[in-house]
């Protein structure tokens, strides 16, 4: 049986600033992107575990990974990267099974900087306006080797 999944990539006229949105959109995540924000460059990922790490990608690669979302309650660590420069990180405390959770990520640029408003359904600490931050020097230098 096919998962129901539905990808929205819609151009939505924000009639008060006249910008364009992108939108792609799943069972359980939605990801909107403002103008000037590169969703190639987005990916954003849970994170489970300290030796034996479990990775759930909710969303890379330009699209929403449907069956990645976790399924057991937990203690878990989303991490959202953009363009190998800037990033985010917060820990999420999922007290029952997160199994019809409503997650959205809102990111557009404003002031220079690129912000994110998240909502959860399930984890109350996620709902909040973030700002990606820069790794900081050491971090980056190692990034880059890596690359390299």
């Amino acid at each position: 049986m096919k998962h129901k999944f539905t990808l929205l990539l819609i151009l939505v006229s924000m009639t008060q600033f006249g910008q364009t949105k992108m939108e792609f959109e799943g069972d359980k995540i939605k990801v909107s992107f403002g103008k000037n924000i590169d969703s190639e460059k987005t990916a954003i990922k849970f994170t489970q575990g300290t030796w034996n790490v479990t990775l759930y990608s909710l969303f890379e690669n330009n699209q929403i990974v449907e069956n990645a979302f976790p399924l057991e309650a937990g203690i878990y660590n989303l991490i959202i990267t953009y363009s190998n420069d800037l990033y985010y990180s917060e820990i999420a405390l999922y007290r029952m099974s997160p199994k019809k959770e409503k997650i959205s990520f809102d990111f557009y640029e404003a002031c220079g900087k690129i912000f994110c408003r998240i909502k959860s359904d399930y984890a109350q600490e996620l709902n909040k306006e973030i700002v990606m931050n820069k790794f900081d020097n050491e971090i980056q230098e190692i990034i880059n080797s890596v690359k390299d």
